[in-house]
């Protein structure tokens, strides 16, 4: 994965990618956070799994089930010679699936008292599009947001609205940090896609917590990213000669052109088309399979 974006990958956010990419990052992220706080917490991931239906549910092609049907409805209907009525014939569609949803978040743990005193969400899609999902997590916030456990929230997705806080207009991603002490204000990271990220502070003590509790740490989301992408496959699923999806602003659009056309990865001048929404949709298909 070639590490010529200052901050963010935007490629990242493609709708195939990021349920591969978002355990790999909660991993990555995890182990730095493991380095960072003393003896006395503990870093943990876990997961959360839930159903989804209806219209919720991506929608997936049926491949190799158009053709078959067609060539029996032929057979049946075709008489002496082998023609077909175009009205008899299937209409190719979609259908949507259910889905079990697994999605990995990570909680510091104070062993000394036992407690949780940091959870760190990373946002999914699911987590971000109207539906059940972000239901849920709604839910999950509130429930939170009303008890004595720290909370951030990380925002590396510039589709959908924002879940939990509402940055600058112009922003394209964000970190929300609500200290259990201090609520209901709280803190926000945001960025552009043109900028580095910024260094992410970690609240671990609790007034409650005693003597010897950690205050914070600091940890570096883009080196989360880095080692998130190191060693993966991942460039070979990416087509730099196109846009991102979500697209960026133009602004935005004409400094990635101009980043990929340094490295080599785009012409210069070169127009960049939208993504196959056929080859979408069976790559979507191959990822839940």
């Amino acid at each position: 994965m070639p590490d010529m974006f200052p901050g963010m990958n935007p490629y990242l956010e493609h709708p195939d990618l990021w349920p591969t990419i978002h355990p790999r990052f909660v991993t990555a992220l995890a182990n730095l956070l493991r380095k960072e706080v003393s003896d006395r917490y503990n870093i943990i991931i876990r997961q959360r799994v839930y159903r989804v239906s209806g219209e919720d549910s991506l929608v997936v092609e049926q491949s190799g089930q158009s053709n078959c049907s067609s060539g029996t409805l032929g057979a049946t209907a075709n008489g002496v010679n082998g023609s077909v009525d175009p009205s008899q014939q299937p209409i190719p569609t979609y259908i949507a699936v259910p889905q079990t949803i697994k999605e990995d978040y990570i909680e510091v743990i104070d062993h000394q008292i036992g407690t949780t005193v940091t959870i760190v969400e990373v946002l999914t899609p699911q987590r971000k599009r109207p539906g059940r999902g972000r239901e849920n997590y709604e839910q999950r916030c509130e429930a939170i947001f009303g008890g004595d456990t720290h909370f951030v929230e990380i925002d590396l997705l510039r589709g959908w609205e924002p879940v939990s806080a509402y940055g600058p207009s112009d922003a394209d991603y964000q970190v929300l940090v609500s200290r259990s002490d201090q609520r209901p204000k709280a803190e926000l990271y945001t960025w552009q896609v043109n900028a580095p990220i910024p260094p992410l502070t970690l609240p671990l003590s609790r007034p409650q917590d005693g003597e010897g509790a950690q205050a914070s740490c600091t940890v570096d989301l883009k080196q989360a990213l880095i080692d998130t992408c190191a060693g993966s496959t991942y460039n070979f699923s990416i087509n730099y000669e196109r846009d991102p999806i979500p697209p960026l602003r133009p602004e935005a659009q004409r400094w990635l052109a101009s980043l990929l056309e340094q490295a080599g990865l785009r012409q210069s001048g070169q127009i960049a088309n939208g993504y196959d929404e056929v080859k979408l949709k069976n790559r979507s298909a191959h990822l839940q399979a």
